[in-house]
């Protein structure tokens, strides 16, 4: 049987705010085709671990070792080393990330369709006609029923649920190979976030997308990753795969994690 080689791997990764550490020495391999959810509490240095993979860092931290390897239909490339012009290729095209509040993250001023056409302008070829036409399909892919006036809408016109798709529309538009997902449902009822879990799984089964959750709420990322990655203090205390790990925790954190949101 061929192993299959990760698509993401981070090798003994530490991130420093002055002297403190905010991620040590942590290492996670993402395989590809896989969902992986990155959980913890507040704190724990999760987020920061997301957006070191596409080293969008505060100014504040820096990378005080290691190295982040993606990988995806050409030579793996390190993402510390990538010029700026190459990490611009790469953010939103190759990897995407939907951010924790779709509110902040839009840019108010603009309608949601115009700012999915601005990441179709910037990676790939297509012609306005075309890009409008992709636009309305990935709407609709993300289970909009009115794709034509929610492109028309400005994100404050729309619920926390329908803003939360259109963010995963413009993080899929282009294709990517790797999602980052930051708490993607943190800001939503358990309904909508039951649809949103359910858009992920599909969007990872039916177009291969392989996708990092991060979040909170191990039982919620539990029933929807094939792996999963427990962070405290900075570090991977346990990882594994998804339903060993909510059935047989071995570290007390994890526990707590479960214990918290059952």
């Amino acid at each position: 049987m061929t192993e299959v080689s990760p698509i993401l791997s981070i090798q003994d990764l530490s991130v420093q705010v002055g002297r403190t550490k905010i991620l040590d020495h942590v290492s996670l391999d993402v395989t590809r085709g896989n969902i992986v959810g990155v959980v913890g509490g507040s704190g724990s240095g999760k987020t920061t671990l997301g957006l070191s993979v596409l080293n969008l860092l505060p100014t504040a931290l820096r990378i005080a070792g290691g190295r982040i390897i993606f990988s995806a239909g050409e030579d793996p490339q390190n993402i510390f080393a990538a010029s700026p012009e190459r990490l611009r290729r790469l953010r939103g095209g190759a990897i995407s990330m939907v951010f924790q509040e779709p509110l902040s993250a839009f840019d108010p001023l603009f309608t949601i369709g115009a700012q999915i056409d601005e990441t179709l302008a910037a990676h790939t070829e297509l012609t306005r006609l075309d890009r409008r036409e992709r636009i309305m399909q990935t709407l609709i892919r993300v289970e909009i029923d009115d794709p034509q006036r929610i492109a028309e809408s400005y994100p404050h016109q729309l619920s926390g649920g329908l803003r939360q798709r259109a963010m995963i529309a413009q993080a899929i538009a282009c294709g990517p190979s790797l999602i980052i997902a930051d708490e993607p449902t943190s800001s939503l009822d358990v309904t909508i976030q039951a649809r949103i879990m359910r858009l992920l799984r599909k969007l990872n089964e039916e177009e291969h997308m392989t996708i990092v959750v991060i979040s909170h709420d191990l039982g919620l990322v539990g029933h929807l990753a094939d792996e999963i990655a427990v962070m405290s203090e900075g570090r991977i205390i346990e990882s594994g795969n998804a339903a060993q790990i909510l059935s047989h925790p071995k570290q007390a954190y994890t526990k707590k994690l479960l214990e918290a949101f059952q």
